[in-house]
């Protein structure tokens, strides 16, 4: 067994630990116990879950333990009573979760629509005019996941002059670099109206409640290719920068047959943690534009 599998196994036994607990201490919060010891262990179960989950890219239980998890960190800051019928809730989600956490360890598989409808009633508690789960999909096999560091397709790219690359030449003082695009295929995509771009800019939350970046990117290239750009120009310098704030912002080229909302489900489990924007069509640079930037210099302005 591999490190990670160790690491893996660990978490699992982990996860029997919390959920004993979460079980616990909705039990104790039915008997009339809702103090805000109680309250808080049983919300930092459901969170250690999900943060564990996401560290081992789990999506289908993030989702689900995040919009746990925002319930029960409204009843404890108060903005949503622990009635009777909302703990009867909370323990069925309870066993929806566990069945999240085994299907996670591959012994055995989630009922879709129970886990949908679950979801939908547990949102409802916190806002009343959340939607109702669709009925499940027949499950499909996840399309290929594709890599978020992929050029424009149809783009040649020379670094340097050499073919080869060695291990020395891995450092920061890259060689000018041509690129030649075939402005064509570049465009068939935005032609036929799939192409989207979108904007993420997490928020300092958004990674303190153990939600990823990678995890986003990589449920969007579910939906089809996709090109990630990073912004990290908003990083200040090291004797200046806040280890819990969050500086970078990702730009996504998107192509896909799916709607505006199949993009925005995606987001479903960061909403509020991210500032999200998402537009038809792609934000890419002119050819005057691109040279420029290729030779270090912004771009003149357009005549008028």
């Amino acid at each position: 067994m591999d490190e990670l599998e160790a690491i893996k196994v660990t978490f699992f036994q982990e996860c029997e630990e919390l959920l004993a607990d979460l079980e616990g201490g909705l039990l104790a919060m039915q008997d009339g116990n809702d103090d805000g010891d109680t309250v808080n262990a049983v919300f930092r179960a459901v969170h250690s879950i999900k943060g564990g989950a996401g560290a081992f890219g789990l999506e289908p239980l993030v989702r689900f333990a995040h919009v746990f998890e925002t319930l029960l960190d409204a009843v404890r800051s108060n903005e949503v009573p622990a009635t009777p019928d909302l703990v009867v809730t909370l323990l069925r989600a309870s066993d929806v979760l566990a069945d999240h956490v085994s299907s996670a360890r591959g012994l055995g598989d989630v009922d879709e629509a129970v886990s949908a409808s679950m979801a939908a009633e547990l949102k409802a508690c916190t806002d009343p005019n959340a939607a109702p789960a669709p009925a499940a999909a027949p499950v499909e096999a996840a399309a290929p996941v594709v890599e978020a560091s992929v050029a424009v397709p149809a783009a040649e790219a020379l670094i340097g002059a050499d073919d080869a690359l060695d291990d020395d030449d891995l450092g920061f003082d890259f060689q000018p670099m041509t690129i030649t695009i075939d402005e064509q295929a570049a465009d068939v995509a935005a032609a036929a109206g799939n192409v989207w771009t979108v904007s993420i800019r997490p928020k300092s939350d958004l990674y303190r409640k153990a939600n990823e970046t990678a995890l986003l990117l990589r449920e969007l290239a579910r939906l089809g290719p996709i090109e990630a750009t990073l912004d990290a120009s908003a990083i200040p310098p090291l004797e200046l920068l806040d280890a819990e704030a969050a500086y970078a912002t990702w730009t996504v080229r998107l192509e896909t047959d799916e709607d505006e909302n199949a993009i925005r489900e995606v987001f479903e489990f960061v909403d509020g943690d991210c500032d999200l924007e998402i537009t038809r069509g792609e934000a890419v640079a002119t050819d005057d534009a691109l040279a420029a930037l290729l030779a270090g210099s912004a771009p003149a302005p357009a005549p008028t």
